[in-house]
């Protein structure tokens, strides 16, 4: 009798496991876009709009802003809004001002209520950063700590003559920070710069499990803007790649995949968010001076992109730079209105 009892437990944990509960099993159904993006130039607020087919967007709370602008004098602007969803919680950053040296935070738990919004300092009066824009909030699975990127150009990075230096008198790279509490944060370190050294800004990281079960052979995969002029070859989107999320990645820069000198949207792209459904990749992006108001590609295989933006509809026109994510529908405290 004894040899089969493994047999016998294993039809019964089989015949358990396909009577389990509903809400017990995996529910890619329970998943959906959310779409956080500012207008004008920031000074009202974030807006929030959802999707359940990563396509047609519909509005938030009607259309109204979500979260108001913080009056915080000159550094009062909501830019750029990033949300993370981990842990039961959503975790917002945003950019305060054009010429700031804060990034603002702020969390809820149902995207209705949001806490008391915070200005993190990260540049000191000393450290001679010209701006910090457009942060990106990540949750690191391998170092348990939340990541924070955005893009600055320091005194010294303008002025020594390497002659990467953009047209808007700007020299950036992506700079970070992390934390695990949202109490204390580490100081601001260098996160990525190009070979050869070109101004570069939003980084967005996403994980490719590479479409097999062996995680030996995951990566982590960076898509970042070329912020040189146009017929410099810049203006568009790019990837580079890691074994880890926080690098080192790839100096080189991969080809342009959508933005000027492509065959998507053939104008300056930027704000991108990426990340990898049902085994197909999304890349969204923000296109000024398109007709568009926000752009779509996708790919199997991050090397082949098909353009979608034609098939987008969004609740407004000109949204801003916004970060398309996942997060649970019964996290979500307003009505999902279709």
């Amino acid at each position: 009798m004894k040899p089969q009892t493994p047999c016998i437990l294993f039809l019964l944990l089989c015949s358990f496991l396909t009577t389990l509960p509903a809400a017990e099993k995996p529910d890619n159904t329970n998943q959906i876009f959310l779409l956080p993006y500012f207008l004008g130039n920031g000074e009202t607020g974030v807006y929030l709009a959802f999707s359940t087919d990563g396509l047609r967007f519909n509005w938030l709370n009607e259309g109204k802003v979500v979260m108001p602008a913080p009056k915080w004098g000159e550094e009062s602007l909501t830019r750029d809004p990033s949300i993370v969803y981990h842990d039961g919680k959503f975790h917002m950053v945003w950019t305060t001002s054009w010429k700031s040296r804060s990034i603002g935070y702020s969390s809820s738990k149902d995207l209705l209520h949001w806490s008391e919004p915070r200005k993190i300092v990260v540049w000191q009066a000393s450290d001679g950063a010209k701006n910090t824009w457009a942060p990106e909030i990540h949750w690191d699975p391998e170092q348990r700590e939340y990541l924070i990127l955005w893009s600055t150009t320091l005194d010294t990075e303008l002025n020594d003559q390497d002659q990467s230096q953009d047209q808007h008198g700007h020299d950036h790279r992506p700079y970070a920070i992390r934390t695990r509490d949202f109490k204390t944060f580490t100081q601001p370190k260098l996160f990525f710069s190009p070979a050869p050294e070109i101004s570069v800004i939003d980084p967005f990281i996403a994980h490719d499990d590479r479409n097999t079960k062996d995680t030996a052979d995951d990566r982590w995969v960076m898509v970042i803007k070329n912020e040189m002029p146009a017929d410099q070859g810049g203006k568009n989107l790019r990837l580079v790649f890691s074994k880890h999320m926080q690098g080192p990645y790839e100096t080189t820069l991969g080809p342009p995949i959508v933005g000027a000198g492509t065959s998507i949207v053939n104008t300056m792209g930027e704000g991108p968010s990426l990340f990898k459904h049902d085994g197909l990749w999304y890349l969204y992006w923000d296109a000024p001076g398109s007709h568009f108001s926000y752009c779509l590609a996708t790919s199997p295989d991050l090397q082949t992109w098909t353009n979608r933006t034609p098939e987008m509809k969004l609740p407004a026109k000109q949204m801003r730079h916004g970060t398309v994510f996942f997060a649970p529908k019964d996290a979500i405290g307003f009505p999902l209105k279709k």
